[in-house]
């Protein structure tokens, strides 16, 4: 039903019934029913029916706010996303470009005077530059990609899995449910920025050949989901690694901060990342 629909239902339809009532009241009921009770009565069948008909008003406006919550959230994201993109290009990006540039001086200073152990010291770091390099240059990206896909976290996450994988040779593929769930936009960031540090890791250390990325959610409840990131790769000892150094620290507080929680498994058949939000009220669970 249009706006304009309920606006005019919500004229007409009162005076109508109150009208009818109003003429029944003075005819068949004049006798029966007192005239101080029937004011009462007039009164509580005038409220009702305006309540039955402003409820699909009153619904619509609570989806339209809601909306244009969404949107403006949205936007702020998606500025704040371009700010830092210019800070690191500006900033930390130029500051690895000089740095580089230096070192790079100071390895042909040393070829100059044979210090062999320095030459190696120094190609350690500059390895490690590049590497900075490679990640910040593929963080600005994702930073400054064209966040429609906001409303489409499914072809966000295989847009970035083609263009992250494709190059180291590592095979993926993504599974999604028929029905989306409802994930709202800050929901999608956070989730976003736990596949990045889940695929960071996998590239740098899990030896692996394939990638499934999945996110399940009952048909019957749609505000509970389960996402997951897994590799076939050598695995590691969650109980003694070094959790800052695999990012679980970070993935863990993105989880939190939705409302989520971090589950990591992992064994010589190789690491799953999983993502568990449990909806409110009942539902068919899968966890």
């Amino acid at each position: 039903m249009t706006l304009n629909r309920i606006k005019w239902t919500l004229f007409i339809v009162p005076a109508v019934v109150i009208g009818l009532f109003e003429t029944i009241r003075h005819t068949l009921l004049q006798y029966v029913l007192p005239l101080e009770i029937g004011n009462w009565v007039t009164a509580v069948i005038d409220a009702f029916v305006i309540a039955l008909v402003s409820r699909t008003l009153l619904q619509q406006f609570s989806n339209s706010q809601k909306e244009l919550s969404e949107e403006r959230q949205a936007h702020a994201i998606l500025k704040e996303r371009e700010r830092l993109a210019r800070a690191l290009h500006d900033q930390i990006a130029q500051s690895i470009f000089y740095s580089g540039v230096q070192i790079k001086t100071a390895r042909t200073r040393a070829i100059e005077l044979g210090a062999q152990e320095l030459i190696n010291v120094l190609d350690d770091v500059t390895m490690s530059l590049r590497e900075i390099d490679e990640n910040l240059r593929q963080s600005i990206f994702n930073l400054k990609a064209q966040t429609s896909s906001f409303g489409n976290l499914q072809d966000r996450i295989e847009a970035y899995l083609a263009k992250s994988l494709t190059r180291t040779g590592l095979t993926f593929e993504a599974e999604f449910p028929h029905t989306f769930p409802t994930i709202t936009t800050s929901e999608q960031v956070q989730l976003f920025g736990i596949l990045q540090e889940a695929i960071t890791n996998i590239v740098k250390h899990a030896c692996a050949k394939h990638v499934v990325v999945t996110l399940e959610t009952p048909p019957s409840h749609l505000n509970q989901w389960l996402f997951k990131v897994q590799d076939d790769g050598v695995g590691f000892d969650t109980t003694s690694a070094n959790i800052s150094g695999h990012g679980l620290e970070i993935m863990a507080a993105r989880a939190r901060d939705i409302g989520g929680e971090l589950s990591v498994t992992s064994g010589p058949m190789g690491t799953t990342v999983s993502v568990y939000r449990s909806g409110s009220g009942d539902g068919e669970s899968f966890v």
